[in-house]
């Protein structure tokens, strides 16, 4: 199953190699980044994280489809917290109660996408 991502469009608008943006993200070679740009499989976290340094975008933008099923993955056990807390009234509840509100406050709206 292929990925989309971008790591090779902002690769190569910085005119770097593989072996060059393997080096920057502390990789042994480039066939990590040649396999994830391909679109076979998925990178680390510290993989991911490492991108964003480098390039200065966001994760979410590098690999939109790790993000979006992370994303599905969060509002659904929000939407199953909510459901355990409804018609609690203690301040703990109500607190949980703002942060999924937030939580679903900062995701993008996926009709947006």
């Amino acid at each position: 199953m292929s990925h989309r991502n971008y790591l090779c469009l902002h690769r190569k608008r910085w005119a770097l190699s593989q072996r060059e943006l393997a080096l920057l993200l502390g990789q042994a070679s480039r066939s990590v980044v040649s396999r994830l740009e391909l679109g076979l499989g998925r990178p680390s976290l510290p993989f991911a994280i490492r991108c964003e340094a480098v390039f200065g975008v966001r994760v979410a933008e590098l690999f939109p489809e790790l993000f979006e099923e992370n994303h599905d993955q969060v509002m659904r056990q929000a939407a199953d917290l909510d459901r355990r807390l409804r018609g609690r009234t203690d301040a703990g509840s109500a607190r949980k109660r703002a942060l999924l509100l937030e939580i679903v406050g900062r995701m993008p709206n996926p009709d947006i996408r």
